[in-house]
């Protein structure tokens, strides 16, 4: 379990980063224009995922069993439903391809973190 709290509080790091610091960049990258309100709102998304990577921080240092389950919950929860719009968008909006890696990713984490919250402890 530590190792994938670890493994997801790098990654989304790494992307809470790119959201605050170059909004314009990251999303140029999927195929997105931002306008003045939209990289405020990246920026503001950066700022939960940065979020993300605290409470997974904390909960890989923890011992209590329920601050870790309920980290689970909260990140599987995230991992599936951003998964399932970001697939919804691909097919609307029509990003570059780039995004399947995203919803690949997301895709791996939802399997990890569903794992542990079947997992008897």
């Amino acid at each position: 379990m530590n190792t994938l709290f670890l493994v997801a509080m790098i990654v989304e790091a790494i992307f809470a980063l790119g959201f605050i610091f170059v909004p314009v960049t990251m999303m140029g990258q999927m195929g997105i224009t931002l306008d003045e309100v939209a990289t405020t709102m990246t920026r503001q998304f950066g700022s939960a995922l940065l979020g993300f990577a605290i409470l997974l921080w904390f909960a890989r240092k923890s011992n209590n069993l329920e601050f870790k389950k309920g980290t689970i919950i909260s990140l599987f929860t995230y991992f599936l439903v951003s998964g399932i719009v970001l697939v919804i968008a691909q097919f609307t909006v029509q990003m570059v391809p780039m995004i399947w890696s995203i919803v690949i990713l997301h895709l791996i984490f939802v399997v990890w973190f569903g794992y542990y919250l079947v997992k008897k402890t």
